[in-house]
């Protein structure tokens, strides 16, 4: 023990002891208890205490949970038999972790459409996120609709897609009446267009989740840093001792941003929602400018340069940017796709009109 101590990569003046014991680690009447665990990835765990024909949640992590809105009038949980009151967590977030625990060991063919099982208040509530309204033009977008109650730093409500919608954000006021989450108007925050929950933008039904599917893809989150024990990169019901995953540097280096997905996970703040994926910084790049979809700039080359850059007011550099592929602003790809959307309208009307 003595040889290991002495190998330790750290100060033992300094740091006595690598594992912190908390107050969680200790009973009511202050005596240490045995304490279990089950974490899906370093922050998203659940730390329980084993009874005679139950357990009881002592700490449930709330990443990548927290931000969602769940209309919970029930006090927030504090365990009962655990030193920590000081402590509380949102009781929905207690009660999906039961769930989970006791699914733990289900053998699912199809884990990703799979659905919790047992009964749940809120199991087929769409997932709303919450989120402030901290930028500019999410602002501009909710006062269309509400000019009163639109202001900066107010709560508002954004459902999580079944399947996600390139380029599309709907945003919505704040509001705790969840029978009206389905049927009211929602504002897409990059065109402004007023849209509703089951229809159709950009070819694509606007479908949320549901709060039981969105808890499961929680429970599922693959661990994309690390490898599994049989050196393959982990899946849905990886599990064991994770290896270190091998990272290839290949030139030129393209850099990307890590803080986008951090504080969708963590945060309240509607930013994280107007960009999909990592931020790539490049040379002359800023964090929003990107290329257009290669299906996108298929069909505008069909049309004339003259005529693309007439319809999306966009200058020859850009419409030409768009053209080849590069990097160009996100209002030059939102305009050259509605434009070419209107076209097809246009074409479409043309051809029945003469009988085509």
């Amino acid at each position: 023990m003595e040889a290991t101590e002495s190998k330790l990569p750290y100060n033992r003046e300094l740091i006595p002891d690598i594992l912190k014991i908390e107050d969680s680690n200790f009973d009511r009447n202050k005596k240490q208890h045995q304490l279990y665990g089950l974490a899906v990835s370093a922050k998203r765990y659940v730390v329980y205490k084993r009874k005679k024909s139950s357990i009881e949640i002592i700490k449930p992590s709330e990443h990548g949970l927290g931000i969602v809105f769940v209309p919970d009038k029930r006090p927030r949980y504090k365990s009962p038999d655990c030193k920590d009151q000081d402590n509380s967590y949102a009781q929905w977030i207690v009660d999906a972790w039961e769930r989970l625990l006791k699914n733990h060991f289900r053998n699912l063919e199809s884990p990703q459409t799979a659905n919790i099982s047992g009964s749940f208040p809120f199991d087929n509530l769409p997932a709303m996120m919450r989120v402030r309204v901290t930028t500019p033009n999410v602002l501009k977008g909710l006062r269309k609709r509400d000019p009163g109650t639109a202001k900066p730093y107010n709560f508002a409500h954004s459902p999580i897609l079944l399947e996600d919608v390139p380029e599309c954000t709907l945003i919505a006021p704040a509001s705790k009446a969840y029978k009206e989450w389905l049927t009211r108007d929602y504002t897409e925050i990059n065109t402004g267009e007023v849209v509703k929950l089951g229809s159709k933008f950009r070819d694509k039904t606007l479908t949320p989740q549901r709060l039981s599917h969105t808890i499961w893809k929680h429970f599922l989150h693959k661990e994309d840093k690390a490898l599994g024990p049989d050196g393959y990169p982990c899946g849905e019901y990886t599990r064991g001792f994770l290896k270190r995953r091998p990272v290839v540097a290949l030139l030129p280096f393209e850099y990307i941003g890590k803080e986008v997905e951090r504080r969708a996970q963590e945060g309240e703040d509607v930013a994280v929602l107007e960009g999909k994926g990592p931020i790539h910084y490049g040379p002359r790049g800023s964090a929003k400018t990107r290329a257009a979809d290669a299906t996108l700039i298929a069909k505008a080359r069909r049309y004339g340069l003259r005529e693309l850059m007439r319809e999306s007011g966009a200058s020859q550099h850009a419409t030409e940017r768009f053209l080849s592929g590069e990097r160009v602003h996100p209002r030059t790809r939102l305009k050259s796709k509605e434009r070419l959307r209107t076209w097809r309208n246009v074409v479409a009307a043309s051809m029945s009109d003469m009988g085509i």
